[in-house]
Formats: C-alpha cells, sequence, structure tokens
C-alpha cells in the first residue's frame, strides 16, 4: 500500500452513476441539492467497492447530491502523492492513516463538528495534531497485532493470554510446531500483501519505541541519527524461527487470501496484520474461532503493544480548497450516522467502530479487540501505527521488499545483511 511517489499518469476508474461535472450548482427543492456532484477518492475494487457504492447511491437519495467516486486499486498512496504535488485534489479522500502527517495541509479541520464527540479516545491521539485539530470522520479504526486460531492454540496446549515477550512467543511457536506438525505456527505473505511488512511494523516498536523502552530510540528514527545495525537483531531472531520450521515454506509466493484461508481454516496459528483479516479470514470459514493478541515486550517487566490508527477504509477528509464544502459535510454527516458507519464497517472497511454510536450485527472483531484488551488489562501500551511515525513517507514497500529479500532461498540467515542494508540505504536517502 505505502510506495514511492509514482511519476506520470495513472489510469483513474471513475464509478457511479450519471457522472456530471463537478463544477454546477444549481437550485434546491424538497430539501436536496440539484445538479451538484462531488468526487470521492478511495483504494475500493471488487466486492468493497460494491458495497461502497450502495451507501454512496443512499446518500444521493437522501440528499441529491451526485457522488463521482475516483478509485485506482493498484496504487491508491502513489495516485494521492500525485495529485498533492499537482495540488489537483478530489472533494473528500479517504486518508488510509495519515490525516495528520501527511494529508493536514491539504484538508479542511473538522474538529468543531457535531460527530467530534463520539470518536472513540482510543484513536483521538493518531488523529490530532499538535493544535489540537483533527482533519478526518474517523468511521473505523485499525488495529495491528497477531491474530490467531484459538482452536488450533487449544489443540497444541498454548495459552495464548500467558504471552508477554518474544521469548513467550517463540516458545509458543515452538509448541505449535511440536504438537500440530500440519499446522504452520506463523504463516507469512510476501506477494504484496502487507503480512510481512507488518511483522516488521509490530517487533520494531516494542524494541524501539514505545513508552516503555529503556533505551529509546524513537527520537533517532525522526532525525535520521538511528542506527539500523540494530535491526540485525530482529532478523536473526526470524532467522532462527525459519531454521525451526515455524514459516511457511512458500512465504515469497503466498498471497493474501491464502494468509487469510490458512488462519480461517485452522492451517497456521498466528497471522500479523490488523483485525481486519479476522473478517476476511470470516469469509472462508463462518465457523472459525479467532481472536488477537497485542505484540509482546522485549523484556519482562515491558508492556504488549497495539498500534492503533486510522482504518485504511473507514476515514474521510474533505479537501480545504474544495468549492463543495456544504455537500462534504452533509457527507461525512451522513457517514457518522449509525446505521451507514455500521454498513461501512462490516461491508466495506472490516475495521473497529471508532464512533461510540455505531452497533455492529456483527461484533465479532470488536469483540476479539476487547476480549484481548481484559486479558492484558493493565500491560497494555497503544502507539500510532509504527511507520507512520517513524519512518519517512512511510516507507512500507522498503519494508515489503526487505522481508521477500531476507526469505529468498533456503537460507534466511545468509540475506540479513542484504535486507538490512535495503532498509538502511532506502531510510537515508528518504531523510535526505
Amino acid at each position: 500500500m505505502k510506495n514511492k511517489i509514482l511519476a506520470g499518469f495513472l489510469a483513474m476508474v471513475l464509478v457511479g452513476s450519471n457522472l456530471a461535472g463537478c463544477g454546477s450548482k444549481d437550485s434546491s427543492e424538497d430539501g436536496k441539492t440539484k445538479g451538484t456532484t462531488i468526487s470521492i477518492e478511495c483504494g475500493f475494487s471488487g466486492t468493497q467497492l460494491e458495497e461502497f457504492q450502495k451507501i454512496v447511491n443512499s446518500f444521493t437519495e437522501k440528499t441529491g447530491t451526485k457522488v463521482q467516486i475516483i478509485t485506482d486499486g493498484s496504487d491508491y498512496e502513489a495516485t494521492m502523492k500525485t495529485k498533492m504535488a499537482s495540488n489537483d485534489l478530489p472533494d473528500i479522500w479517504i486518508t488510509h492513516g495519515w490525516s495528520v502527517m501527511r494529508y493536514s495541509e491539504y484538508l479542511m479541520p473538522l474538529q468543531d463538528e457535531e460527530w467530534y464527540d463520539k470518536i472513540d479516545e482510543s484513536i483521538l491521539g493518531a488523529i490530532t495534531d499538535e493544535e489540537g485539530k483533527i482533519y478526518v470522520l474517523p468511521v473505523t479504526e485499525a488495529v495491528t497485532g497477531f491474530m490467531y486460531n484459538k482452536d488450533v492454540m487449544e489443540k497444541a496446549g498454548v495459552d495464548v493470554t500467558s504471552i508477554r515477550t518474544w521469548e513467550d512467543f517463540g516458545e509458543a511457536l515452538g509448541t505449535i510446531k511440536a504438537q500440530l506438525p500440519e499446522v504452520t505456527p506463523l504463516y507469512m505473505s510476501c506477494n504484496k500483501s502487507g503480512v510481512n511488512s507488518y511483522l516488521l511494523e509490530n517487533i520494531w516498536p516494542s524494541l524501539w519505541t514505545n513508552e516503555d523502552v529503556k533505551d529509546n530510540q524513537a527520537e533517532a528514527l525522526k532525525d535520521g541519527s538511528f542506527d539500523w545495525g540494530k535491526t540485525k537483531e530482529v532478523f536473526e531472531m526470524l532467522a532462527d524461527w525459519q531454521e525451526s520450521g515455524y514459516f511457511n515454506v512458500d512465504a515469497v509466493t503466498a498471497g493474501a487470501t491464502d494468509a487469510q484461508q490458512a488462519l480461517g481454516h485452522g492451517e497456521c496459528g498466528f497471522l500479523t496484520f490488523t483485525t481486519e483479516y479476522i473478517t476476511s479470514a470470516l469469509t472462508y470459514n463462518p465457523e472459525a474461532n479467532l481472536g488477537v493478541m497485542p505484540v509482546p515486550s522485549s523484556s519482562e517487566d515491558g508492556k504488549s503493544y497495539f498500534g492503533v490508527g486510522e482504518g485504511n477504509g473507514g476515514c474521510f477528509g474533505i479537501y480545504k480548497d474544495t468549492k463543495h464544502e456544504k455537500e462534504c459535510k452533509e457527507f461525512l454527516d451522513f457517514m457518522a450516522e449509525p446505521e451507514n458507519a455500521k454498513n461501512l464497517a462490516e461491508k466495506v472497511d472490516g475495521g473497529i467502530p471508532a464512533l461510540s454510536d455505531t452497533v455492529l450485527e456483527t461484533a465479532y472483531v470488536q469483540n476479539a479487540f476487547k476480549e484481548a484488551q481484559e486479558h492484558w488489562e493493565g500491560d497494555l501500551t497503544y502507539d500510532n501505527f509504527f511507520d507512520r511515525v517513524y519512518l519517512p513517507s512511510g516507507m512500507w514497500d522498503v519494508m515489503g521488499n526487505a522481508m521477500t529479500l531476507f526469505f529468498d532461498g533456503n537460507n534466511c540467515r545468509n540475506n540479513i545483511d542484504g535486507a538490512v542494508e535495503l532498509i538502511e540505504t532506502n531510510y537515508k536517502d528518504l531523510m535526505q
């Protein structure tokens, strides 16, 4: 998802009914604005896009405002970077985690909107700038950790709630391997699924930036002085796991659906991503018994960690120079209504509701997160996603490419230096 800026023309797929020009604006009738079209940019495709279109159609029926959905399923982030560079932006776009750190200078402040008081406290820190302003309606929040199949854990005799450190986690992987040799302890997917990047995304803060880390490297990462030699210990741990047979052998070629199916069908014990993958896994096996656990600490006296940020497909910002402020705010008000927020969370985004009055019919993911919070109560710390705060431009693809390089061939240990060098080189280039 997170790529470097792409130059040149990117093809757009325009979706929607009766697409008219965005500039016209006629009179109102029965409270509905006639002849107005607003544009909304997103990264949806397939079923997600179809379900979002249904919600948008309901908005048009209610208000009379037409909506032009612009989507580029191949590379949404690069598309938005190109549009920022040319200042050619839609009226509304999905901020996918970057409302403050990347988009705030282009977005309209929204802290005075009526729905502000409904925002859950768990996400406020991630979407509020130093002046107390927010630039996004967060219909959903994304939570990253380790998802797991409860039936696998029960069969293997692993008590997930007792896992507090990386040593504990490694022992749990070993137990699964010994008791259930047909099951992959920790499933990896390096085929641009994001699973591989999320493994680093979750390990790094537990070592370097969480509030309880003694040798905290947060400022060094931000100012460019961080010593990337420190990451060798991470890859050494992963090499130990690979040599112990804890990863699937097709880690480089497996795709997102492979990972989701493995979790849902009990073919793996753990999978790291955001909790939206629980929703995806349940589509392959509705009877799956799944949970989520926080990221372990690097020390016995440290805290477990959940990364919490904007939902990748459920947060909307308004272009500060839009000619249709009234209609755009009406759309955000519409999305903040409980029924529409519920539909977006359940059918489109798969994230956890970020508005207090959103009640899901199937609160599976929400309940799994609450269950984890209860089990780890008093032993939890929260922060925004690591890459969004501490890495220039997120470096998402760099992380993924480093992991693909690491897993290439039969001996991951031989690839450690190359993976570290790839990350360090790109980090230093982007910091300039």
